[in-house]
C-alpha cells in the first residue's frame, strides 16, 4: 500500500497541487491523466518518495517495493542488453561471481587439503541460495521479456550503449518488469514501442499481480489497462472508477450535475436575498432576516470548473481529382543486395482512408516514400493521376524547416490566407502556447520541430495526405485534434502510426506489410485483427484435417465445395441475422445502463459495461461485414 494524504507541492510561488490524497493498493490499475504541466510526473515522484512534498504525508507499507519507468533513460549501460536486463535480479551477479571464484579455487585444491570441506560447504550453501532465488531461470525469463519487447536473440548480445534512445528505454522497461515491484509506475511506457510490443506489454500487465499506475498518451492502451482514472487538474485530484473512455463520459455527467446544482443554488440565493431586502426594515422580521443572512454567509457556493476550450481544425478544401489517385504496378524496392519488397500492386482512390501496419523493418516507411515520390522503385512503376496534390509528413520533414524562422513565421509561410487567424489555436493544440510561437526553429528540440512540421503539413492544400508516425510527439489533446481533422478530411489518407485508437477512428482500409508481402483488408485496425485471428484459426483447422493421398479426389472435393448450393449461404445469413439481432438488443440494453448515472457508483461494474459496449460495437461491425460477404455469395 502507498498512501498520500493532504499533499501540497509548489515551485516558488506557483502551487502545483494542494490537498491531494491518493491511495494505491495491490491490484489497482490506475490511469493518471491531466493537461501538460498539471503535475502528473511530479505526483509520481512524490508517491515514489523521490520528491518531498511541501506538506502532507506519505505512508508506505513495509512490503511495498515501488518501481519506476521515467520518460527518458540517462547514462546508458556498458553491459549487453541481456546483461543489463539480468541486473534486475540484484543478488544474481554477486552469487554467480562468488560461485565461479570458489569453483576455480576448488579446482586447484588437493583432495586432502584441510580447507576443502569448508569451501565445499560454502559452495553448497551458495548454490542452494541461488536455486531458492530461481537463479537458473533468470536468463530464460530475461530473454522471454526482451523478446516480447522486440529484441531478437542476436540483439540481446549487443551493448546497450550502441542502441538508440528508444531501444535503451525498452531495456529499462524489461529490467523493471523482471524486478517485479509491488507498485509499477510507468510514465509513457508505449512511447518507444511498436504495436506488437505494445500488445505483448498489455498481455504481460494483465497477469501482473501488483499495482500498475500509468501516464500515457495512448488512449487505446489506457482503455485496455485502466480500471480507475485519476485526473489531476487545477491543483486537485479527482477519481473516476472506470477506464479513460468511461472517465470522459462520467466527467461530462458530473459537470452537468454541478451545473444543475449551481442553478438550484442560485435560485435559493435569489430567494433569500429577496426576503432579506424585503423585510430588512421591519423590526418584526429582524430575527428571520439575521437568520437568512447567516445562512447566506455559511453557504458553500458550487464552483463549476472552467469550460475546457475545445480546439478544432479543418483542413483546407481538398482539390478535386479523378477516382484514381496513385497506383503502383509490380513495384519493388531494394537497397543494394537487400530486397525490401517486390511485386506490389495497389491503387489509392479518391476519399479512401488507409492505415498501414507491420512489424519494424517490414517496409512500411519505404512504401510510403515510394508513394510520396521521395524515393523511386527499383522495379515496376509508380503512376500519379492528373490533379493529384500530395502532402507528405515523416520524421525527417522537420529537417526541411527554415532554422531562422520563428514557429509562427514557419506556419505563415505555408498557410492559406483564410487560416492565418487560426494559426495560434492550431499551434496551441500542438503544445506551442504564449511566447513559444516566437521561438526560432533553430532552438527547438527534435520533438518540437516534428510538431511544427506536422502542423505545417496540415495547412497544405492537398488531396492525398501521406503520414508516417504523426502522433509521436503529441499529447492526448493534440491527438484528438488530429483525429477529428483526419476524420473530416475530404481527401485520401495513407497513414503509418502506432496509435491503434487513431487507426480505429480514422481508417476504413488496413494495409499489412509482412515478410515482403502486401495484403489489403477492409475495415479498421480492430477488424483487421479479427480477420487475422479468423484466418489463423482456419489455417490451424486445415493443418489438423487429415490429408488425402488421392490428388484427383482432392481436386474433385474442392470443385464440389466451389459449386456448393447457395442454400448453405442462405442458412448462414439467417444465423447471422439472429446473431446480429441478439447483439444489437444487448448493445441497446448496455447503452441504457450506461446512461444511468447510478451505475458509476460501482467502478468495476461500470468498467465492465464500458468494455462490453466497445466489444459489442466491434463485433457488430465485423458481423455486418461478414453478412455483406455472405449476401454477395448468395446474389453471385
Amino acid at each position: 500500500m502507498i498512501q498520500l494524504s493532504d499533499i501540497k507541492v509548489s515551485f516558488g510561488e506557483r502551487v502545483l497541487f494542494e490537498g491531494v490524497t491518493w491511495h494505491l493498493d495491490l491490484g489497482d490499475r490506475v490511469a493518471l491523466v491531466g493537461p501538460n504541466g498539471s503535475g502528473k510526473t511530479t505526483l509520481f515522484k512524490v508517491a515514489l518518495g523521490l520528491l518531498a512534498p511541501d506538506s502532507g504525508q506519505r505512508l508506505v507499507s513495509r512490503s511495498a517495493r515501488p518501481g519506476y519507468l521515467p520518460q527518458e533513460e540517462s547514462s546508458p549501460s556498458q553491459k549487453t542488453v541481456l546483461g543489463e536486463a539480468l541486473t534486475a535480479f540484484p543478488n544474481r551477479e554477486t552469487l554467480t561471481e562468488e560461485m565461479e571464484s570458489l569453483g576455480h579455487e576448488l579446482e586447484t585444491l588437493a583432495k586432502d587439503d584441510p580447507e576443502l570441506p569448508a569451501l565445499l560447504g560454502r559452495y553448497g550453501s551458495l548454490q542452494k541460495r541461488y536455486e531458492q532465488e530461481n537463479g537458473y531461470h533468470h536468463e530464460h525469463l530475461a530473454r522471454e521479456v526482451l523478446s516480447g519487447l522486440g529484441f531478437a536473440p542476436g540483439e540481446q548480445e549487443k551493448p546497450v550503449s550502441a542502441m538508440s534512445g528508444g531501444w535503451q528505454m525498452r531495456v529499462a522497461l524489461a529490467k523493471l518488469l523482471l524486478a517485479s515491484p509491488t507498485h509499477l509506475f510507468l510514465d509513457e511506457p508505449t512511447n518507444h514501442l511498436d504495436i506488437e510490443s505494445m500488445a505483448w506489454l498489455e498481455d504481460y500487465l494483465y497477469g501482473f499481480p501488483g499495482a500498475v499506475i500509468l501516464v500515457s498518451h495512448d488512449r487505446y492502451f489506457l482503455d485496455r489497462m485502466a480500471k480507475k482514472t485519476c485526473e489531476i487538474q487545477g491543483g486537485r485530484l479527482d477519481e473516476y472508477p472506470t477506464n479513460y473512455t468511461g472517465y470522459l463520459a462520467e466527467k461530462e455527467r458530473r459537470k452537468a450535475a454541478l451545473v444543475s446544482q449551481a442553478k438550484r443554488q442560485e435560485e435559493r440565493v435569489a430567494q433569500l436575498e429577496r426576503f432579506i431586502e424585503r423585510f430588512r426594515a421591519k423590526n418584526t422580521k429582524a430575527t428571520q432576516v439575521k437568520s437568512k443572512e447567516k445562512m447566506l454567509a455559511k453557504m458553500e457556493r458550487v464552483v463549476i470548473p472552467g469550460e475546457e476550450k475545445k480546439i478544432r481544425f479543418r483542413f483546407p478544401s481538398a482539390p478535386h481529382s479523378g477516382r484514381k489517385m496513385i497506383e503502383l504496378v509490380e513495384a519493388g524496392k531494394a537497397y543494394g543486395d537487400k530486397k525490401v519488397f517486390s511485386g506490389i500492386n495497389l491503387v489509392v482512390e479518391r476519399g479512401q482512408k488507409i492505415a498501414m501496419v507491420g512489424v519494424n523493418g517490414a517496409g512500411k516507411s519505404t512504401l510510403l516514400r515510394l508513394l510520396a515520390g521521395t524515393d523511386e522503385p527499383t522495379e515496376g512503376k509508380r503512376i500519379v493521376y492528373p490533379k493529384v496534390e500530395i502532402a507528405y509528413f515523416a520524421q525527417h520533414t522537420a529537417d526541411m524547416l527554415t532554422p531562422e524562422n520563428t514557429v509562427m513565421e514557419e506556419m505563415q509561410s505555408a498557410s492559406p490566407e483564410e487560416l492565418r487567424p487560426r494559426l495560434r489555436t492550431l499551434l496551441g493544440s500542438f503544445l506551442f502556447s504564449g511566447d513559444d510561437v516566437f521561438k526560432k526553429i533553430s532552438v527547438l528540440s527534435g520533438g518540437e520541430k516534428a510538431r511544427v512540421a506536422l502542423a505545417k503539413t496540415l495547412l497544405l492544400p492537398a488531396n492525398l495526405l501521406i503520414m508516417d508516425e504523426p502522433t509521436n510527439h503529441l499529447d492526448l489533446a493534440g491527438k484528438e485534434v488530429l483525429e477529428e481533422a483526419l476524420r473530416d478530411y475530404e481527401g485520401s489518407l495513407i497513414i503509418v502510426t502506432h496509435d491503434r485508437y487513431l487507426m480505429n477512428r480514422v481508417a476504413e482500409i488496413t494495409w499489412e506489410m509482412e515478410n515482403g508481402n502486401f495484403i489489403a483488408y477492409p475495415g479498421n485496425y480492430d477488424l483487421y485483427l479479427w480477420r487475422k485471428q479468423r484466418l489463423a484459426k482456419e489455417e490451424v483447422s486445415q493443418e489438423a484435417a487429415p490429408k488425402t493421398r488421392d490428388e484427383e479426389k482432392e481436386r474433385k472435393r474442392r470443385e464440389a465445395l466451389a459449386r456448393a448450393d447457395r442454400y448453405e449461404h442462405k442458412k448462414a445469413l439467417v444465423e447471422l441475422e439472429k446473431e446480429i439481432e441478439a447483439k444489437e438488443a444487448r448493445k441497446k440494453e448496455v447503452e441504457g445502463l450506461l446512461a444511468d448515472s447510478k451505475i458509476y457508483a460501482d467502478g468495476e461494474q461500470a468498467r465492465t459495461l464500458v468494455m462490453e459496449y466497445q466489444r459489442l460495437r466491434d463485433e457488430l461491425d465485423a458481423l455486418y461485414e461478414l453478412y455483406e460477404e455472405k449476401e454477395a455469395m448468395v446474389e453471385g
